[in-house]
């Protein structure tokens, strides 16, 4: 794995380009629970049980391993998290493995929507830290999709439904397949900052009516037609209402090359190898498969009058946290602040999974 590579960040509106040095980070405290034991916390959730806490809602595919199967959630609607269902696709984790569970998503059937939404608002007085752990493998089509968003809303609005999946993730608005007379599917409401773990790539680009209203576009432009821009890309994009806003702010983008595809300057993949899970595995052994196909993320808001965001992963490369983006944050800050994940599939498929969701004060991590 390289050291110290350099990387073109293509930051929009509320910065400028810049080129940056990565710098690894420190490694995650042991567990969730150690992290959330310290000054600070706001948030501790694992999602290894067969329950999780109350205030999480359920939305789609969106279940958890820990509890025992069962029917299938209705696609589009909200529910109680509970456990996934009977007839799963592509090597996911056990189901009623309470103590080895994940948060599913999606698992790799096609047209599926999951997310969860924490509907009660925190402070972000003293700005926001979030950690948490992210699956994205065994897709069962040529290439995986759609990829994961974390984002933050206005706490004062409420977090009961998603944006637009697909390409815009959960977060951003869409206009399906970018007709001109196609009704958009709004974006989450009171948006702030949505960030896009991609393996497809169509986030960074704002086909599909992404971005709309936006003063600056994104430099992957705004075609519907595929390919998407380029897979494995990082991409925060900003605050929005219904079908106006959600901008690009920052990609770990690099120049477009000669195919007119977009490479992306991360320096591991998001996306893990891991194809097959044995019949009948053991949850402790789905652990130990899954293990090295983890990425552990932290999204950081700084406090003060001019906050910055950054981004930094754990490939699980033995490099610890490496920045992969730093950026401007949207002004102003929210006086307090909701978040929710989201996954979806198409006609690619993919697992995606979430563990471990710390939320802490950054003054108080400092």
């Amino acid at each position: 794995m390289r050291h110290g590579f350099t990387r073109m960040v293509a930051s929009i509106g509320f910065g400028a380009a810049v080129v940056a040095a990565a710098l690894p980070g420190n490694a995650l405290p042991g567990n969730a629970s150690e992290a959330a034991r310290r000054p600070g916390s706001l948030l501790n959730e694992s999602f290894t049980g067969a329950t999780a806490d109350s205030r999480f809602i359920g939305y789609g595919s969106a279940c958890l391993t820990g509890a025992a199967r069962g029917k299938a959630p209705a696609e589009g609607s909200n529910h109680p998290l509970r456990g996934c269902r009977r007839d799963p696709a592509g090597p996911v984790p056990p189901g009623g493995a309470a103590r080895h569970g994940y948060l599913q998503l999606t698992d790799a059937h096609p047209e599926q929507t999951g997310a969860v939404l924490f509907d009660s608002p925190l402070s972000a007085r003293d700005g926001i830290e979030a950690t948490f752990e992210q699956w994205q493998y065994g897709n069962t089509t040529r290439s995986p999709a759609d990829g994961i968003s974390f984002f933050l809303t206005d706490g004062s609005r409420r977090l009961t439904t998603p944006g637009a999946f697909g390409g815009s993730l959960g977060y951003a608005q869409k206009r399906p397949a970018g007709r001109s007379d196609a009704q958009f599917v709004p974006g989450v409401d009171g948006g702030y900052l949505g960030i896009g773990l991609d393996a497809l790539g169509e986030y960074f680009g704002d086909g599909e009516g992404r971005g709309n209203g936006c003063d600056r576009r994104s430099p992957a432009g705004t075609s519907s037609r595929p390919p998407a821009p380029g897979p494995n890309f990082v991409t925060a994009r900003g605050p929005g209402n219904g079908v106006q806003g959600y901008c690009l702010l920052a990609a770990t983008s690099e120049d477009r090359s000669s195919s007119g595809r977009w490479s992306s300057a991360l320096p591991g993949k998001l996306h893990g190898d891991l194809k097959k899970m044995p019949a009948r595995v053991s949850a402790e052994r789905a652990e130990e498969l899954l293990d090295p196909v983890k990425r552990t993320v932290r999204v950081v808001v700084s406090p003060g009058p001019n906050p910055v965001v950054t981004v930094d992963i754990d490939f699980e490369d033995d490099d610890g946290f490496q920045e992969v983006l730093r950026f401007r944050a949207p002004r102003p800050l929210p006086a307090t602040v909701k978040f929710g994940f989201a996954a979806s599939t198409g006609a690619l498929t993919d697992v995606q999974l979430i563990r471990r969701v710390v939320l802490r004060s950054k003054r108080a991590s400092e």
